[in-house]
């Protein structure tokens, strides 16, 4: 480590338990001074030397006989000492006497006042994150290098500003906050390359990794992949976004985590097994209802702070792959209340989430049901039409004799419809519904009514939309499909097919042929 003497202004190099020192925290502007600009003896002439001699001169004031400046400290052109120094950096902030605030753009001593300390960029910028919870002591000064407050004395304002707890302004160990929450605190702050947003993070998540400079944001998911190793605080993944593309389970970037600063782990934790990433993408064991087309509702074990029954729920599509899946929007939405009723019928899954795959993939609009395309005898629910009596038709929509529509709400799971018709040659039981994996299952002929437990009446409508038909171990009248090639029985007596039609909206059309 590499200090400046407070009083001859000189480098010197530590490599092992340095003295005590002073560490400035500022904002880069032109002409500041390198460390080859202080080996070669012009650091003088830059206009960024008059923060290194402030520097310099507060802390011999302050009775320290080094300080550290982070431009001139750390030979940036060595790419294996600039990352030892990133890796660092959180720790020589930690481990400084003091820290002094430079705010360049501050022109008045009122912390208070209208276009001062509250609106400087010194706020806006990645890197001074860190140089604002790091150390043990803030010291605040504006451009004409005058003192006007601590983090302490400013606290208040400073947590109004930042969003950043109370708690964490007065010391606490950053390992006390969700990951989420942390992360919201960088969500508005910008760096001058892509890959520092991630970068100015690890010291705040305790994490290590290699400087990689030309990856892009692929640097904010390694960070993610390195938390998720080490920490089981799913709140990591409670990130919203409003693109419609397919995503992964990590965030592209601080700011999807800006609605994050009350999202803290879940009182209760349900899943038992830690995460892991894997080239298949994140895998993880997550409770999930189904919600929409091939979509789930999934739990995260984290929830919003101090509001009760709060748990945060993601959207999960389901993908051709078995087992794998993509974060999706739903109705424009990103996440959801994972409500506690909803546990009851909730499962267990190992999933994999895919980080890469699909991401520039918009989700097909389907319908979440099915129509009816073909029956041997016409569904009329209507009296008077001729002989046969009005079909009884139980369905979640608005049913249409004309249109033959069966479709389950978002929100719903299981039978789509139960449909009870007569004909002259007898009556006949048609249901049609989605196993836990969105499987397309029909019921042809059997029992109307479902094998239901006793808390549904048992000659109800209740009873005949119940998806516990769907589950009878065997039955000569259930027709079980997949969700990728759908069904097809050509028997005698009758021909059953389910099959997917595409167009302006998918849809699983139904075709009974005697």
């Amino acid at each position: 480590m590499r200090l400046l003497n407070s009083k001859t202004l000189k480098l010197e190099e530590f490599f092992a338990d340095p003295p005590k020192y002073a560490i400035l925290s500022h904002r880069w502007l032109n002409d500041e001074v390198s460390l080859k600009d202080m080996q070669d003896g012009i650091a003088a002439k830059k206009a960024g030397y008059a923060k290194i001699e402030f520097c310099c001169d507060q802390a011999a004031k302050d009775g320290l006989q080094y300080a550290w400046v982070d431009t001139c400290c750390i030979d940036k052109t060595s790419s294996s000492e600039l990352t030892e120094a990133i890796n660092s950096m959180y720790r020589w902030y930690q481990d400084a006497a003091v820290c002094y605030a430079y705010l360049s753009d501050v022109e008045t001593s009122n912390a208070s006042g209208k276009g001062s300390f509250g609106e400087s960029a010194w706020f806006t910028r990645g890197w001074t994150l860190q140089e604002l919870i790091a150390p043990s002591s803030v010291e605040f000064y504006n451009s004409a290098w005058k003192k006007f407050g601590t983090r302490e004395s400013l606290k208040d304002i400073i947590s109004r500003i930042t969003n950043i707890d109370m708690a964490m302004l007065e010391g606490a160990d950053p390992e006390e906050f969700s990951v989420a929450k942390r992360m919201s605190w960088a969500s508005k702050r910008t760096t001058t390359r892509a890959e520092d947003r991630a970068y100015s993070l690890l010291g705040l998540f305790d994490i290590n990794m290699p400087m990689l400079y030309g990856e892009g944001n692929r640097a904010f998911i390694r960070l993610q992949e390195e938390i998720a190793k080490r920490s089981d605080d799913q709140s990591l993944f409670a990130w919203k976004s409003t693109t419609v593309n397919y995503r992964g389970l990590l965030a592209n970037s601080p700011a999807d985590f800006a609605d994050c600063y009350n999202i803290v782990p879940a009182r209760s934790k349900w899943s038992q097994n830690p995460c892991s990433v894997t080239d298949k993408g994140v895998s993880i064991e997550i409770a999930m209802v189904g919600w929409a087309m091939e979509t789930y509702l999934a739990a995260l074990d984290c929830e919003v702070e101090n509001v009760p029954n709060s748990r945060v729920g993601i959207f999960l599509q389901l993908l051709p792959e078995n087992g794998q899946y993509a974060r999706t929007l739903l109705d424009g939405a990103d996440t959801r209340t994972f409500e506690a009723h909803m546990a009851a019928e909730a499962k267990y899954r190992q999933v994999y989430v895919r980080q890469k795959a699909y991401r520039n993939r918009p989700p097909m609009d389907r319908l979440y049901g099915f129509w009816i395309r073909k029956l041997p005898t016409e569904i009329s629910t209507v009296s008077g039409q001729g002989d046969v009596e009005p079909s009884e038709v139980n369905c979640w929509n608005q049913w249409s004799d004309e249109d033959r529509i069966l479709e389950i709400p978002t929100g719903s799971s299981g039978t789509a419809g139960s449909i009870y018709y007569k004909s002259k040659s007898g009556s006949q039981v048609l249901k049609l519904g989605f196993d836990f994996d969105f499987n397309p299952i029909c019921q042809y002929g059997g029992h109307l009514y479902s094998p239901v437990k006793p808390h549904i009446p048992q000659y109800s409508v209740a009873a005949q939309m119940d998806p516990s038909w769907m589950m009878l171990p065997r039955s000569d009248y259930l027709h079980k499909g997949d969700r990728l090639r759908g069904y097809n029985l050509n028997e005698f007596p009758y021909r059953i097919s389910i099959t997917q039609i595409t167009g302006d909206r998918g849809m699983w059309a139904v075709d009974i042929l005697d």
